[in-house]
């Protein structure tokens, strides 16, 4: 944010998931810059807070850092600030985190903040809205919050959609998010047991920072970032006919049915469909095949059917 004179508003979170919540806030952002004659940005903290506060148990992402970038764009904010959260950060004051971030600032033309109506911030979330407007009055600075998008008789927060996608309730976390609940991932290299022993290639995603649904076989369908739906199945789970042992550190392997290319290092975007069967040991490789290509086959029928989500109860 150079020094020229623009006029700003930002939008304060760490907006995990990108859900209705934060797509309103978002909303609130574009309006109120409109209104004030200045430029909208977002200003975001990653890791997570409790990522930082709670190594012991971080919470799982509802997005990459990338998706997260993409979303924020596409709702129509092109200025992005990344703020690392850290455990000095933790430690600032809410009137020392402001007066670092935003009025210490040289040549900064701050207008205008817009955040959660629950939004915290300081050293044990000591600050809330109402002490941010206080804070930031004398300063000239218009502050307006947005109050939680409700769904049913609760609040839409990334804690909730965590918890649904967790439980295999994933069309209750897609009305959380505004749309389908998708795993997202890079592409690496595994074992190639898939390929050499079961007759079945897979694109292996690895990212154990992610929230994940139950362990399983899912109808799925896959965007290879060009738009289209790509058929086929995925796999989460710990792998123990192939492993030997329950490890607890999950795979995810796609199976895209009639495609051939080279997925390595690419970004893929799987979206879970249907549930088709729980992980479970094998007693041989043989065994395990077997059952691969009957569920080969019930993910096609899956897919192919005329609506393919609307039994999406998962088998729960």
């Amino acid at each position: 944010m150079a020094n020229d004179g623009q006029r700003w508003v930002l939008a304060l979170g760490t907006f995990d998931g990108m859900h209705r919540g934060h797509y309103a806030v978002l909303e609130e952002l574009l309006k109120m810059a409109r209104e004030l004659s200045a430029r909208p940005a977002v200003l975001f903290f990653a890791p997570l807070p409790r990522q930082v506060l709670r190594p012991d148990a971080p919470p799982k992402l509802l997005t990459s850092l990338a998706e997260k970038v993409r979303r924020m764009r596409g709702a129509g904010v092109d200025t992005l600030v990344r703020v690392t959260f850290d455990l000095p950060l933790s430690g600032l004051s809410p009137a020392d985190f402001l007066q670092k971030y935003f009025f210490a600032v040289p040549g900064f033309q701050l207008v205008g903040l817009c955040c959660g109506e629950e939004w915290r911030f300081g050293v044990r979330n000591s600050g809330d809205a109402a002490l941010l407007k206080e804070l930031v009055a004398p300063h000239g600075i218009q502050v307006r919050t947005v109050p939680p998008v409700m769904l049913g008789d609760a609040k839409i927060s990334s804690s909730r959609i965590r918890e649904a996608v967790a439980n295999g309730e994933l069309m209750l976390a897609e009305q959380m998010l505004g749309r389908p609940y998708v795993i997202e991932g890079i592409v690496e290299h595994g074992a190639g047991i898939a390929s050499s022993e079961l007759h079945t290639p897979t694109a292996n995603l690895a990212d154990e920072s992610l929230q994940l649904p139950p362990y399983g076989v899912y109808a799925a369908y896959t965007n290879l970032g060009s738009g289209e739906k790509l058929p086929g199945i995925v796999y989460i789970g710990d792998a123990p006919t192939i492993r030997g042992v329950h490890n607890g550190h999950p795979v995810v392997e796609l199976h895209l049915f009639d495609f051939q290319g080279d997925l390595y290092g690419r970004e893929v975007n799987v979206t879970p469909v249907q549930f088709l069967r729980e992980s479970r040991l094998f007693s041989s490789s043989e065994a395990l095949q077997a059952q691969i290509q009957k569920d080969l086959s019930n993910a096609w029928m899956v897919l192919t059917s005329e609506n393919p989500r609307e039994n999406q109860g998962l088998g729960r």
